[in-house]
């Protein structure tokens, strides 16, 4: 004989009746079947007695008769109805006489709630019982409340299993049975409840007596998943648990079955399958004694919310025998349940988790017991911390696995969590750790990732800039989208993308290509970029990475704050790398504080690795000496493309229409551009300098220099161009080429316009080409060096993306 338990969303209309009469159909064995009440009838039975305390309870009687009568009428024949009519309105009548006496009384009692909260459940089971009947489903009805009996608490009773079991098997005979989880009685024969989700418990207690062959509990999910999918993406259905992994699954959050109904099963190994009334063919989930040992080092992850913790410390605790028993025997007399507890080996400091509702009391009656130890200053008063969670992390084959602890701990300090507390059982199937409450969802997103390797990464992108490097950079994200999804496991979600004026944010999800490139259409516009990105923050997204594709000094300030808020930053933004000493090094130690990272390798070079490889001879015990570079590709364009027969105005803005150049081509000409680069490489080898220290020798006219705006430049420039022929007469007399060289020598940085002779190799450098040259104690006569294309939009925004996929792989 088995035991079906179907829940109240199964049960609450014709469709879904059809399905458990199907499910019925096909046993070939004999059953009981246990259901809940119809789909929000306890929470409209709370209302009702709840308003009844102000005498405002009838409005919601009649939606409740209403919502019976109504499923009478569409699922039992007329000819049927009448005694199931008069029984909902028998039971609403009671339920108005009680509500006029809570009102009356102006008290409401657990013994009136459990007697007007298991209504639900008889009226179910008895609406059901009929529908069956009349569809050829033979089955005998049972009221629980005859044979399950409980005591202590009407609202949570304490079940008397040897009586309960008696009953049971006094009454049932190898036929069909239905009756209506939740409910039970005491000795006196009053209506007690088994707790919310006790019809899975009452399920438990017939399959207990009757040595089921199984018990399935069928819900509207496919058994219990990895995770909960209405917080985690991409979880997986867990097809086997053991009797303990369920039972801490379901206590911390799992809802697919009470924790309580597990225990009835454990010693008589009654197996357990939890089943989708709507997807009957699906495995769902088998639990039993024991199971085939997952791949997976934890089984799932689950949380419990509205979590505080009390701290109680002080030097009074170390070595006083009985002061943890004073504490917890205390919370014990005032009905407090403890849920976790950790303790510092000092024994100096006890942190107990608890319901927040029991925060303030319990702060309160342990005040009072330790009052002579605080006064005496040896224990502190309590410390009580709210707006926590739990997060659980579950499985038996933790056991013994080296390095998990450290995993989480990793990813959860990657991504700015902060972890109050932490405990581990003995039994070391349960690790859980104690987080703010708002970086649940974070936590338990990023935890999985980190564990199920054939859960697809998600990776959330907040960006900056829409100009020339910005938009190719989006094209790429998009572009590449698939193929990162189907052969790495990284989804790179497009989540905010602003320009000067205008962001988009669509509350956290992912934006489209289309609306992406067109933000100046499809955002709003926004006050300062501060807004920006206090909105990026207040998402609170896990594995967020800001991209900065801009040339502002506005969006390089937001730094800071984005990286004490654990996002990492991917830049081709020189600002902030080249401002002063102290802000450059608070940027690269906040990244390390933060647990986040800081990736700027296209600040110099674009896409090619000079700073990475200027880290690695670094990090390898090399020293750099001197630099030699041609680190502008847009300069390098210019004067390349400049012949003194075609105008140098016309150059640049050609070099400034194809991204080249910044989007004032003066940052390059007036050698800024150069000079913020040539530091940033000085800063990688571990000089201090700054701007001021570099000397530069400019090669454009003051007038050039001077202009207000990219127009007057590009007039200015026209107006010299007498002065860019001259210069490129001269050196073409001697067969020398100009380049604009940067130089770090004996710790001196350098900026300038030079002659190349054709023996160097600077000479033949073409287009928007950059070279490097590290002379290192490694590399003393022939130098280390780095060639490619060092400008462009696309080759940038290439750079920035390898940077974004660095910091996703780390």
């Amino acid at each position: 004989m088995m035991v079906l338990k179907f829940g109240g969303t199964s049960v609450s209309s014709k469709e879904n009746l059809e399905q458990i009469k199907l499910i019925l159909s096909q046993k070939k064995e004999n059953y009981i079947v246990v259901v809940s009440a119809f789909s929000g009838i306890t929470n409209k039975l709370e209302q009702i007695i709840e308003q009844a305390l102000v005498d405002e309870s009838f409005t919601l009687i009649e939606e409740f008769k209403n919502i019976h009568f109504k499923l009478i009428h569409e699922l039992i024949p007329i000819k049927d109805q009448t005694e199931l009519l008069i029984a909902v309105q028998e039971k609403c009548n009671e339920l108005e006489a009680i509500c006029k006496g809570i009102y009356i009384l102006k008290e409401l009692t657990d013994k009136t709630k459990a007697k007007v909260l298991g209504i639900g459940e008889q009226l179910s089971s008895l609406i059901v019982h009929s529908y069956l009947n009349t569809h050829q489903i033979p089955i005998n009805f049972l009221d629980s409340r005859g044979l399950i009996c409980a005591g202590n608490d009407y609202l949570d009773g304490d079940v008397d299993f040897e009586v309960s079991t008696n009953n049971i098997l006094k009454k049932i005979k190898k036929e069909n049975y239905i009756t209506g989880g939740f409910i039970a009685s005491n000795e006196n024969n009053e209506t007690v409840l088994l707790g919310r989700g006790g019809s899975d418990f009452t399920a438990s207690i017939y399959a207990s007596a009757i040595r089921a062959s199984s018990i399935e509990i069928w819900s509207d999910v496919d058994g219990i998943h990895s995770a909960n999918p209405q917080k985690v993406k991409n979880t997986l259905s867990l097809k086997k648990l053991s009797y303990e992994e369920a039972f801490e699954m379901a206590y911390f959050g799992a809802k697919v079955i009470y924790p309580q109904a597990i225990l009835p099963l454990i010693k008589k190994k009654i197996p357990l399958y939890l089943k989708n009334t709507f997807r009957p063919e699906q495995e769902g989930t088998f639990i039993s004694h024991s199971h085939k040992k997952s791949t997976h080092k934890i089984q799932g992850l689950s949380s419990l919310n509205d979590i505080a913790v009390l701290t109680v410390s002080g030097i009074g605790l170390s070595g006083k025998k009985g002061s943890a028993r004073k504490v917890f025997q205390t919370l014990e007399e005032h009905n407090v349940n403890v849920i976790l507890i950790t303790q510092s080996c000092s024994e100096q400091s006890i942190g107990i988790g608890i319901n927040e509702s029991d925060a303030d009391i319990s702060k309160k009656v342990l005040d009072h017991t330790f009052r002579n130890e605080i006064k005496s200053g040896t224990i502190r008063p309590m410390d009580v911390t709210k707006n926590l969670c739990i997060i659980a992390l579950i499985g038996d084959n933790m056991k013994n696995k080296i390095g998990l602890s450290g995993k989480v701990f990793s990813v959860i300090g990657e991504n700015g969590i902060n972890i109050t507390a932490i405990a581990q059982g003995a039994s070391e199937r349960n690790l859980s750790i104690v987080i703010d409450q708002k970086d649940e969802v974070k936590a338990l997103n990023v935890i999985h990732e980190k564990f199920f390797s054939n859960i697809v990464k998600n990776v959330h992108l907040f960006i900056a800039g829409t100009g020339n490097v910005g938009e190719e950079f989006l094209k790429i994200i998009y572009s590449q989208k698939e193929k990162l999804i189907k052969e790495y496991n990284i989804n790179l979600k497009v989540i905010g993308v602003a320009n000067s004026t205008k962001m988009l944010l669509n509350g956290g999800d992912e934006i489209g290509e289309k609306d992406s490139l067109n933000v100046k259409k499809t955002g709003e516009a926004y006050g300062s970029l501060p807004e920006y990105l206090s909105k990026i923050s207040e998402l609170n997204l896990p594995n967020s990475i800001f991209i900065d594709n801009t040339a502002s000094q506005v969006v390089s300030d937001g730094y800071p704050y984005l990286l004490e808020n654990s996002i990492s930053i991917s830049t081709c933004n020189k600002i902030a790398c080249s401002s002063d000493y102290k802000t450059y090094s608070q940027l690269i130690n906040a990244a390390k504080e933060f647990n986040c990272h800081f990736k700027y390798e296209t600040t110099v070079g674009a896409a090619l690795p000079v700073i990475k490889t200027i880290h690695d001879l670094i990090i390898s015990g090399d020293a750099v000496n001197k630099i030699e570079a041609v680190i502008s590709g847009s300069l390098n364009f210019i004067f390349n493309q400049y012949n003194g027969e075609n105008k140098f105005a016309d150059i640049v803005l050609r070099a400034k229409e194809e991204g080249y150049t910044e989007p004032n081509p003066l940052i390059d000409l007036s050698g800024l551009d150069v000079m913020r680069k040539i530091l940033i490489l000085s800063r990688e080898s571990g000089l201090k300098g700054s701007l001021s220290e570099i000397k530069f020798n400019s090669f454009i006219p003051d007038e050039c220099t001077n202009s207000e705006s990219v127009d007057a430049l590009f007039e200015n420039l026209a107006k010299h161009e007498d002065f860019f022929k001259a210069l490129y007469a001269k050196a073409n007399k001697k067969g020398f080429k100009l380049k604009v060289v940067a130089t770090l020598e004996n710790k001196i940085l350098s900026v300038g316009l030079k002659e190349i002779p054709s023996d160097s190799p600077f000479f033949n450098l073409e287009g928007k080409d950059n070279v490097v040259a590290l002379y290192t104690d490694r590399y003393v006569s022939e130098p280390l060096v780095i060639k490619g294309a060092g400008a462009g939009a696309s080759v940038t925004a290439s750079g920035v993306f390898a940077d974004v996929m660095s910091i996703v792989n780390k």
